[in-house]
């Protein structure tokens, strides 16, 4: 009797609908940043193929607006060719090199050193100051009048109020993050493990040794953590690694790899990323590895969510 009752039983539990199955899921930002150097032709019909081609995935720009303050330039058409790679489903955050054009316009002195290149940034041409690290060369009350500045000149635009951010060169700092949370900003993405931009810059460059020093490791037993997924800076600032850097340093088979690492460390969070300046040199490492991504993403029962 005991085994025909548990016999019936496991029946019964057997011909009940089985639950569905909980799925992780993974967030993935593309970002842009927008340099403030060019808006040329073929930059942009590259990120314009791209929106064709993965609709779905929404991309927070990043923008420079030194691009509004060149000499003789047009902005209402400076914005429209902005605009003209946008998707209603975007979302627009501020990037800041501290180029000459820009500083003079905030009232700022112009710093021209140090520079993360080497480069002498002493000059006066519409790039002059790219290369400048916004930590190192100037003061905490100077960054945030320059980001609260930089702010108010996208508005003047015709842009939303930036709440997300990413430092030029990822020269991040105690200085700017203060700098940021003044103008209360939301979310950054200035943080990286340099280690990732090796492939195009020398382990004894100046860059890779000032963001070594700025973002050093933090190894949480075998993790590598503080530079890999979000936490809070602040009361409302959040860091979101650039834990995948930019198309320009990770060909299409190092983000699938970079990809496949957080998968299978049940990662959260994957932030990658391209330049507006190069988009037509390097975009396509993006349209390759998305697709396989999303394939991979499959297989492990993982739900990928296209942020923001």
């Amino acid at each position: 009797m005991r085994y025909f009752y548990q016999s019936w039983l496991m029946t019964l539990l057997l011909s009940l609908p089985l639950p569905t199955l909980a799925r992780e899921v993974m967030q993935l930002w593309v970002t842009v940043d927008w340099e403030g150097l060019s808006l040329q032709e073929d930059n942009l019909q590259a990120m314009q193929k791209f929106r064709q081609q993965f609709p779905q995935v929404p991309l927070l720009h990043l923008i420079n607006p030194a691009y509004f303050v060149q000499p003789g330039i047009n902005r209402a058409q400076v914005g429209s060719q902005i605009r003209s790679t946008f998707l209603p489903h975007d979302t627009i955050g501020l990037h800041i090199h501290p180029m000459r054009t820009l500083v003079n316009y905030c009232g700022i002195r112009y710093q021209s050193a140090p520079s993360i290149s080497g480069a002498d940034e002493n000059c006066t041409h519409a790039s002059c100051g790219h290369t400048v690290s916004l930590e190192y060369a100037y003061s905490q009350t100077e960054l945030t009048q320059l980001v609260s500045c930089a702010s108010e000149l996208m508005v003047s635009n015709g842009f939303n109020y930036p709440r997300h951010f990413r430092a030029g060169a990822w020269q991040f700092g105690p200085k700017l993050q203060a700098a940021l949370e003044a103008n209360h900003f939301l979310w950054d993405s200035s943080r990286i493990d340099a280690n990732l931009l090796t492939t195009r810059w020398h382990v004894d460059s100046p860059l890779v040794k000032l963001l070594q020093q700025l973002h050093p490791r933090k190894i949480t037993n075998t993790e590598n953590t503080f530079l890999d997924q979000p936490y809070a800076l602040g009361f409302q600032l959040m860091e979101y690694p650039d834990n995948a850097a930019m198309a320009d340093y990770t060909s299409a088979k190092q983000l699938l790899t970079l990809f496949e690492q957080l998968l299978n460390a049940h990662q959260p969070v994957m932030v990658m990323g391209f330049h507006q300046e190069s988009a037509a040199d390097y975009l396509l490492r993006l349209e390759r590895a998305i697709p396989r991504m999303e394939q991979l993403a499959k297989q492990h029962h993982v739900t990928l969510q296209w942020m923001p």
